[in-house]
């Protein structure tokens, strides 16, 4: 596990940044809190080197205060967006400080390289941030926003650490991102619990970083580019890796399909041929192939007779005469039934005109006159007052005669032809069993033409489907003769790995720069008679400790005194300026449960060495419930002290 290095007790010597830097090249001056752009809520001055955000638990403060709820990790989410983190709290978070301040607004002066920029975000509804040179926070906001301001540091930081960053990252982080994935992994997530070195961002949080969503891959990738740990050679050998996997997933993938195309094909014409899983594609002594068995099959079914269907042309032709004779028959006995029904009708008008001279009553038949209708009676012994002109009843007599003959000889038409209308009526009658006949001839003809059209394209079909299974098994002897082994690997891609495994090797001189700082942090907390070490392989970046004689211990506070440990050696070469990193650090109440509070305070004591030193070169801001050494709890290093009571106590000094 250990190096030839290890045989010698590693020392924590306290950081050496470059020569003619005074100071950190990135750190927070100052946070403050607004109600208004008048009314100050919280000012929190920072420093270089150590600070210390404390809320007292019940033992170190003897109240009955919590040490929980008093902002601490809000402090930090701040901290985090004046850096350039899209949100600063979970939505309903956000939502009561809406309520409660919606006119408020937070801002960070951000000293980079020693040019002063402050960072405005509101606590109400976005859209109101921006970020600009300033010397205080009050003159920023004195200034306000213009249209030509950035909306976040982002740009000026990335531009700043990392831009030979810029270029190298995994195809899913994209320039403009470098900040958010890096910001993450040196502010991390209180909720991610220190478990991992690339645990940053808890879905949680809803932070809407870019880390948050990343793959482990990505992140490592990250960190190593950050440590200077992945040259070119290697970046472009895992770039070549990627596409070879991608090209050799794809040919397995296609070889399993083809393969299982192949299997359900052979057991469909199995299945189909009737014959077992020994049979083969070729005739053996014993049995036929499946080639034969298919060839045959087609055969037997070429030979099938096709059935003949019925001749029903000479069915619809005598059908066709005896229709049109009927129609005749039929039309004939309408147009007699006409000429009845017209007869009988002039009939009826005529002796209607030759009864209108006379009235039948009881007493007898009166005479009338034909004009006046007047009795003749009346006429002959009054004389007629309308007429000028006599009446002349003999012309009368003789035109009523001929109406009656006409009518008589009318009615005796019309019964002619209505004697003749049945005559036809019968002859139709008589035709009405051939069309029942010739009928029910068509019906048999065509059901049996439909029969003989099933029958035959059921043959077609089986004769088809023999020709398919012909095909599909000589397609599969084919297949079956011409298959290659499933890819397990290929040349290049072997080469390639061997590349990573060098380029691995070379970064090892960056990782054991990083090794030996982190087992100095890991001595200077832990007691004699553990090892530590930073293993980079095929499988990812991890942080070791074991006791002499036990092996590796993992609980959950040693894994997160290695976890910060890890952080604390990036940070050392940070400030060495080793790494592609702002010497920048923010841990949000680090301390498990079961860490030996003796352990913890060495954290304390260990970062404020490095202060004394000289002037700091790093800023970490750490927050605590668990009280700082004594010599280290004044305002020099406690820069924020709150309680959870009263509100006043609290980061926004009100309920929320």
């Amino acid at each position: 596990m250990a190096s030839q290095a290890d045989l010698f007790a590693p020392v924590m010597t306290p950081p050496k940044a470059p020569e003619g830097r005074a100071g950190p090249r990135l750190w927070i001056r100052r946070l403050a809190i607004f109600e208004n752009c008048q009314t100050l809520i919280r000012d929190v001055p920072l420093k270089p080197g150590l600070n210390i955000v404390w809320t007292p638990d019940m033992t170190s403060s003897g109240r009955r205060a919590l040490a929980h709820g008093s902002g601490k990790t809000t402090f930090c989410r701040l901290v985090r967006a004046c850096l350039g983190e899209p949100s600063y709290a979970t939505d309903a978070h956000r939502l009561r400080l809406m309520t409660r301040l919606p006119d408020g607004l937070f801002a960070a002066e951000i000293l980079i390289d020693g040019v002063c920029w402050v960072a405005i975000r509101p606590l109400g509804l976005p859209g109101g941030e921006f970020v600009v040179q300033a010397d205080t926070i009050e003159d920023a906001i004195a200034r306000g926003r213009s249209d030509g301001d950035q909306g976040a540091i982002d740009p000026v930081i990335i531009g700043t650490f990392f831009p030979t960053l810029t270029g190298a990252t995994p195809p899913e982080i994209g320039r403009e991102q470098v900040w958010d994935v890096l910001r993450a992994w040196l502010t991390r997530d209180q909720e991610c619990r220190l478990a991992d070195i690339l645990a940053w961002r808890s879905s949680q949080t809803q932070t809407r970083s870019r880390a948050q969503v990343l793959g482990e891959t990505a992140k490592l990738t990250m960190v190593r580019l950050a440590l200077r740990a992945l040259d070119a050679e290697e970046r472009a050998a895992a770039a070549r890796e990627r596409k070879l996997v991608a090209t050799v997933e794809d040919e397995r993938r296609r070889h399993a399909y083809q393969q299982q195309r192949y299997a359900d094909g052979l057991k469909a014409v199995r299945l189909a041929l009737g014959s077992s899983d020994e049979v083969g594609f070729e005739d053996t002594i014993d049995q036929k192939g499946l080639v034969s068995l298919a060839e045959a099959a087609l055969a037997e079914a070429m030979r099938t007779a096709v059935p003949k269907s019925p001749d029903v042309g000479a069915i619809f032709t005598r059908q066709k005469a005896l229709n049109a004779e009927r129609e005749t028959l039929t039309m004939k006995q309408q147009q007699l039934d006409n000429d009845a029904r017209f007869k009988r009708g002039e009939a009826e008008r005529y002796r209607s005109e030759a009864n209108l001279g006379e009235i039948d009553i009881t007493q007898g038949r009166i005479r009338v006159c034909p004009v006046c209708r007047v009795s003749i009676d009346e006429i002959k012994a009054n004389g007629c007052g309308i007429s000028l002109e006599p009446c002349d009843m003999a012309a009368l007599k003789s035109a009523i005669a001929d109406k009656q003959k006409k009518a008589a000889d009318l009615d005796a038409e019309a019964g002619g032809a209505e004697q003749e209308s049945k005559l036809v009526g019968a002859q139709i009658q008589q035709l009405e069993p051939k069309r029942l006949a010739l009928e029910a001839e068509v019906k048999t003809a065509d059901d049996a033409t439909r029969a003989a059209h099933a029958v035959t394209k059921e043959i077609q079909d089986r004769i088809y489907r023999a020709r398919r299974m012909l095909d599909d098994v000589r397609s599969l002897r084919e297949s079956a003769k011409n298959e290659r082994p499933a890819p397990s690997g290929t040349a290049a891609l072997d080469a390639v790995r061997a590349q990573l495994d060098a380029g691995r090797t070379r970064a090892r001189v960056a990782i054991r720069t990083l090794e030996e700082r982190y087992q100095g942090v890991m001595a200077a907390w832990l007691p004699e008679g553990i090892t530590s070490a930073i293993k980079l392989d095929g499988h990812g970046l991890k942080v070791d400790a074991e006791f002499a004689g036990r092996g590796e211990v993992s609980t959950a506070a040693l894994d997160s005194l290695k976890i910060v440990a890890f952080d604390l050696a990036a940070l050392h070469m940070a400030i060495e300026e080793q790494a592609d990193l702002p010497a920048f650090l923010i841990h949000d109440s680090p301390r498990e449960a079961d860490l030996d509070g003796q352990l913890y305070a060495g954290l304390f004591n260990l970062v404020h060495q490095w202060e004394e030193t000289g002037t700091p070169c790093f800023q970490y801001i750490v927050t605590t419930t668990t009280a700082p050494p004594p010599e280290l709890q004044d305002e020099r290093y406690v820069r924020l002290q709150m309680s959870s009571t009263p509100a006043e106590m609290r980061l926004f000094a009100m309920d929320i």
